[in-house]
């Protein structure tokens, strides 16, 4: 199975989601995150070393119990490539953090996180949330609840607690394997 996790920019929640879900089904995903960036060198860096550098995404996919993770940057006109020869080295449970997996993959699955809805504001952003099948609302404090395919959340509160957010996401998964 193959999650895409998209979102509307910085901090809308995608590490925060990701990390709920390891924290759901310890050592069964691998993450590859994408940082897309004609300011970086094209490379999968796949050292622990550099994955668990302080304040990286990276570090806490090792430490919520990621099965591999792998990080993936550099030049835009790189990344499918990039991306696609990671997937064939990884298991075959993964999830991928980046909005421009949805230009060179189909997931089974693909949640796009945003704070307040309409408020998409690239391209990419729109892209990735006309192809999601659920919209999670990282809201600041709210009860879990859902409605239709939207899905109202605190992440940082479900990832102290999932509760009832936990059984919905077993029932979302089921859907999709």
């Amino acid at each position: 199975m193959i999650i895409v996790v998209a979102g509307n920019g910085s901090n809308s929640g995608k590490t925060t989601f990701i990390r709920v879900i390891l924290s759901l089904y310890p050592d069964t995903f691998d993450v590859i995150k994408l940082t897309p960036s004609d300011k970086l060198k094209s490379t999968i860096v796949i050292d622990r070393e550099e994955l668990l550098k302080d304040g990286k995404d990276s570090a806490f996919f090792v430490c919520e119990g990621a099965g591999k993770v792998v990080w993936i940057h550099g030049k835009v006109k790189d990344i499918g490539s990039l991306l696609k020869s990671s997937l064939a080295q990884l298991g075959d449970n993964i999830i991928i953090e980046g909005n421009s997996a949805l230009r060179y993959i189909k997931p089974d699955l693909t949640f796009f996180i945003t704070r307040e809805p309409g408020s998409t504001v690239s391209k990419s952003a729109a892209f990735a949330e006309s192809k999601a099948d659920y919209i999670i609302l990282n809201k600041t404090s709210v009860n879990y609840s859902r409605s239709g395919n939207i899905l109202n959340i605190s992440l940082p509160g479900a990832l102290a607690d999932p509760g009832k957010f936990a059984d919905e996401f077993n029932k979302i998964l089921r859907k999709f394997k």
